[in-house]
């Protein structure tokens, strides 16, 4: 053996790689959140749901599996596999205690009962309640759902958690994604406990009796943030008193839309979600002023443990704040990290921020796995593991350039403002780019210059707004917050002209297509293994996620989309660009549709690209040279003409029976949004419930009369029909045939 060989081999041959290896000892905890959202993603992922026998081989295996790694054998493997089955079992846990009926079809309007569980303003004169039924006595048992979302136009004075309320009211299904496979609204209003939504219509009676005694404390927290807006509000205009109002209760319903937008395309819309950035500028301002005040007692300074007693008033203000402000996943996560910190201090113990991070991740997927799949908990988490990985490497290399640099008083000073620069811009830098692989797969937005506006920002509302807002907050009692609530107006004036600003330039927003979820997954594992790895083997994270990014570009896109009451559709003309028929119907979904597409232009101006002609209740295109024709209500029975494909909103019943494929009023109705692809005259069909699989929250839709008591039968399992090539009849889905038409009314 030559001497090169030699020293390949002691450097990167097996003893190498055994020193890699043992670099990783005692990583588990840090990699236990990951492997518990793979299996919590490997359990919603599921086609159907897993039946009993299942869940207990997962059950069983998970023992053999933890019983193994505790005895040592299998190491690390044997524990990571254990973690992932536990994620598994967690997640089919609380579906389990949630599973409750669904409703599945619409209501006429009905006498609706019930105690108001929670209340989130959306502007001033509209709520939406999470009600737990108490009286709904026209619907069937089998199918009554135990808590409702209800829409609230200009709610009475007086309704708090735990007070009952009674009106009249129309109720409709669980909602179903606007395009197959997108964002599954009534999936997460099932998981937290809702069976269906609807509106309450005309007045409603509140009954101001003590309500059970759990719902005491949320009563107690929802008055307390309705006087603290009150109070904000009698100093700053209104305008103002939205945005401080949320970065202190965590109300952001009356915000106006053009301050939202201005802080999401500038970059700071991570300011309006109570996270890391506040609970760390509240709970750590109330450190630093409990242990000033202590300190200014030489004998309490020098005898008692002042910086022990101000750690515990910081958990209970963060704890205070948590509550105060909706304890949704980021404000958790937030606390619990703090928390960690803080009883590290209470216990003399040192706190790793990486295991903080890790904790604060298992104890939120503990209590609620479902967050895995939440918008808030990937961009939070993504954030912080990217400020944890880059602070610790950070603080390796301060250290070692501090021992080499011996300077002057000045000097000292310059570097340490200098670096201080370099670490906001390096934290924004850092937070931002992980924090960008959700937000581009879950709304298709980017922010380039977000690191310009958060170096501007964030001054700002760290040493002017969040601490006027802490002293204006503790001095209400009092009735002396006007003057800190005014300081904290004028640093929102000062963030405005910063965000608005740099929302104006042509270059600060960038509208991407939404990250398929190959390629997000593939991106996202790249950078928890940068995050999470240690040694030089952690940069091959760089070249995965650069896998993830050119893999990103190859997405399947369909040729045609049907809203999912088939109000409107929209198909793709030759420049390849997305035009719906209608500029009007259906907004909400179109807007999804353009957004999934990375197009920025409003549903009005994408409805003017070529394509379309229509005339009366009739719209026809050349679709990938298919004739494809959009009947509207009102539509003549012989309007179909030679389109291959029909859309229809209305039943069609015997109409058009000449076209290879029919979608109706019916059909989405059963199936919801369809998204159809033609590929060489031969189109393929997929909907939102079949997407959606067989699933406890997927709404398996009944006729109206079936829901009420005595008269459940079931959802029907009726079949619509559609033309091969060869012009034979050929099964497709589940739908509603002529037999059942008089029987079902549109909603």
């Amino acid at each position: 053996m030559t001497a090169a060989a030699h020293v390949w081999t002691e450097e990167a041959g097996p003893g190498w790689l055994a020193r890699q290896r043992a670099l990783q000892r005692d990583v588990l905890f840090t990699w236990s959140p990951v492997l518990l959202i793979l299996g919590i993603w490997g359990y919603f992922s599921l086609p159907i749901e897993p039946a009993l026998p299942v869940v207990v081989i997962a059950a069983l295996l998970f023992g053999a599996l933890l019983t193994a790694a505790y005895f040592g054998r299998g190491g690390f493997s044997t524990a990571a596999m254990a973690i992932t089955v536990a994620g598994f079992l967690l997640a089919n846990f609380q579906v389990w205690r949630v599973a409750a009926p669904v409703l599945p079809a619409t209501t006429d309007k009905m006498a609706v009962a019930g105690v108001v569980e929670t209340i989130n303003m959306r502007g001033r004169s509209r709520a939406t309640l999470v009600l737990l039924v108490t009286r709904l006595e026209q619907i069937d048992p089998a199918v009554r759902p135990q808590r409702l979302r209800m829409t609230l136009l200009r709610p009475p004075a007086g309704i708090v958690p735990g007070v009952e309320i009674e009106g009249q009211a129309y109720l409709r299904p669980l909602p179903v994604p606007v395009i197959p496979g997108g964002f599954d609204y009534g999936r997460q209003l099932y998981l937290e406990g809702v069976g269906a939504t609807g509106r309450f219509t005309g007045e409603i009676s509140v009954d101001h009796q003590e309500g059970p005694w759990r719902y005491w404390l949320r009563g107690r927290i929802y008055t307390t943030r309705q006087a603290i807006g009150a109070r904000i509000a009698a100093v700053l205009p209104p305008e103002q008193a939205s945005f401080a109002e949320a970065l202190i209760t965590g109300e952001r319903g009356a915000i106006p839309k053009h301050i939202t937008e201005s802080l999401q395309i500038s970059g700071l819309g991570h300011v309006l979600s109570i996270s890391g950035l506040h609970m760390s500028l509240v709970a750590g301002g109330v450190f630093w002023l409990i242990r000033a005040l202590l300190a200014l007692s030489p004998a309490v300074a020098l005898r008692r443990p002042i910086k022990k007693w101000a750690a515990a008033g910081a958990l209970v203000a963060g704890l205070g704040y948590m509550l105060l402000a909706g304890a949704d996943v980021a404000t958790q996560r937030s606390y619990i990290m703090l928390a960690v910190v803080f009883v590290a201090v209470i216990v003399d113990r040192p706190a790793i921020s990486m295991r903080n991070l890790a904790l604060a991740a298992l104890i939120v997927l503990v209590i609620q796995p479902s967050s895995a799949l939440s918008a808030s908990f990937h961009m939070s988490f993504m954030a912080v593991m990217g400020l944890a990985a880059f602070y610790e490497a950070y603080g390796v290399w301060r250290a070692q350039r501090d021992e080499r640099r011996q300077t002057g008083p000045l000097s000292r000073v310059i570097r340490t403002a200098s670096l201080g620069l370099f670490a906001m811009a390096a934290t924004t830098l850092v937070a931002g780019t992980l924090s960008s692989i959700p937000a581009a797969y879950h709304f298709g937005r980017l922010t380039p210059l977000s690191l310009l506006t958060n170096v501007l920002a964030l001054p700002v509302i760290s040493f002017v707004v969040m601490p006027a807002a802490t002293v204006g907050v503790l001095l209400m009692p009092l009735g002396l917050e006007g003057l800190p609530i005014w300081i904290m107006g004028r640093g929102l004036d000062a963030v405005m002209l910063i965000s608005d600003w740099v929302a104006g330039l042509s270059t600060s927003r960038l509208t991407v297509p939404l990250l398929t979820e190959p390629a997000t997954v593939v991106m996202t594992a790249g950078m928890v293994w940068l995050c999470l790895w240690r040694g030089p083997l952690r940069f091959a994270g760089i070249l995965v996620f650069a896998i993830g990014a050119a893999i990103s570009p190859v997405r399947q896109v369909p040729d045609i989309l049907v809203e999912p009451t088939a109000a409107n559709v929209a198909a793709r003309n030759s420049n390849g660009d997305l035009v719906p028929a209608d500029p009007r119907k259906g907004r909400f979904a179109v807007e999804k549709w353009l957004q999934a597409e990375g197009d920025g232009d409003t549903p009005a101006s994408a409805a003017k690209r070529p394509l379309w002609q229509c005339e009366a209740a009739m719209c026809r295109a050349i679709v990938a040279g298919i004739p494809v024709a959009w009947l509207k209500e009102g539509a003549s029975a012989d309007a179909c003409g030679d389109a291959e494909i029909v859309i229809a909103s209305f039943p069609l019943r015997g109409a058009c029976r000449t076209a290879r494929l029919r979608i109706d009023r019916f059909d989405v109705w059963r199936n919801g949004a369809y998204a159809l692809s033609i590929s060489g005259g031969r189109f393929s069909p997929t909907t939102s419930r079949g997407a959606q699989g067989q699933r406890l929250w997927t709404v398996r839709p009944v006729a109206r009369g079936q829901i009420a008591p005595g008269q459940y039968r079931g959802p029907s399992t009726y079949s619509s029909t559609w033309r091969d090539d060869q012009g034979q009849r050929a099964n497709y889905g589940p739908s509603y045939g002529d037999d059942d038409a008089g029987e079902i009314r549109r909603d």
